[in-house]
């Protein structure tokens, strides 16, 4: 007996295929719980406070969309413009070996006047 006689006996359903963006079937679809890593620190960032531009290091499949519709969800803002920079890995050895950094991505968002985010 299939797991999917079991499943017709008990009266549940199977879950439908996942499906991409343009229409087609995915094999192995999984769930990004959040496109934000984390907020990135540093000194420009803090700087950049003062102008209402806030900076999330973020998932290198992200675009400007998804960056936008994130941090007005999580933090209840409106944003106004996002900027998006990779950073391509540096060229690196280990023991004698060639290999290669990771790439990350930065999001520079900013927020209409009088919004605001608290990064502790």
């Amino acid at each position: 007996m299939s797991v999917l006689d079991v499943m017709k006996k008990k009266g549940t359903k199977a879950a439908a295929p996942a499906k991409s963006e343009t229409g087609a079937v995915v094999k192995h679809a999984h769930v990004v719980r959040s496109i934000i890593v984390r907020p990135h620190v540093s000194e420009k960032a803090y700087s950049l406070h003062a102008q209402n531009q806030y900076v999330f290091m973020v998932l290198p499949s992200a675009n400007k969309i998804m960056v936008k519709e994130e941090v007005q969800r999580r933090y209840n803002v409106k944003v106004t413009d996002v900027n998006i920079t990779v950073h391509k890995g540096k060229p690196k050895h280990f023991r004698g070996r060639p290999s290669q950094g990771s790439v990350t991505k930065k999001a520079f968002v900013t927020l209409k006047e009088g919004d605001k985010i608290e990064i502790a």
